[in-house]
């Protein structure tokens, strides 16, 4: 006879990890295949300002339950409106001093922010164009959109300031009476999630 037993509990996710990780991927894989290059690093960086918000409503969440309870309407409009809002709400409640907005790594972590709106409400580009060149010749064409502002180099430099700025935060959140809320040294690296149960006969 089978005996059936009943497990239950609960598991979570940790969002802005498994967001990095991802982003990190694409940017070994865009070594890998250089024709696909550029347009893998467009993921890797959409992805890494994707993890940095998922970072602060991990905190958020853990920290102010609250205030992220109402997140769409508190974050609506200034002085918290956005990513950045959700930044200084967090910095406030860890009495921890923001850099300034145009000095690196945060105005990295901006830009690259910025580059993530642009991508997500994306619309067709229109573009007037007048080039001199010589008969029998085409054209020089314009540049693919996006592609002067996010550069391969210029995307890896703004990943790598959501790392540091991340990082920063993450040490400042240790130093905190909320130190419990975080595992480990660093924000997107080690364990993507945890879990607890419980085991108990189905009859």
């Amino acid at each position: 006879m089978v005996t059936l037993n009943v497990t239950s509990g609960q598991f979570v996710s940790f969002a802005h990890r498994l967001l990095w990780d991802s982003s990190q991927r694409h940017l070994v894989i865009a070594t890998e295949r250089p024709d696909d290059s550029w347009m893998l690093h467009l993921s890797a960086g959409l992805l890494a300002a994707a993890a940095f918000e998922a970072y602060l409503n991990y905190l958020g969440q853990e920290m102010l339950p609250e205030v992220w309870a109402n997140e769409r309407s508190f974050f609506s409009t200034p002085p918290y409106q956005g990513t950045g809002g959700k930044l200084k709400r967090i910095a406030e409640e860890l009495e921890w001093d923001l850099p300034p907005k145009s000095r690196k790594p945060l105005s990295g972590v901006i830009e690259l922010q910025s580059m993530r709106d642009k991508m997500v409400h994306a619309r067709p580009k229109k573009e007037n164009y007048r080039r001199v060149h010589k008969e029998g010749e085409f054209a020089p064409v314009t540049a693919t959109w996006l592609y002067r502002e996010a550069p391969e180099k210029r995307v890896r430099a703004l990943v790598a300031d959501v790392n540091t700025f991340a990082v920063s935060l993450h040490n400042a959140v240790l130093q905190s009476e909320f130190r419990n809320v975080v595992f480990g040294s660093h924000p997107f690296l080690g364990a993507l999630g945890f879990g607890t149960h419980t085991v108990e006969s189905a009859g």
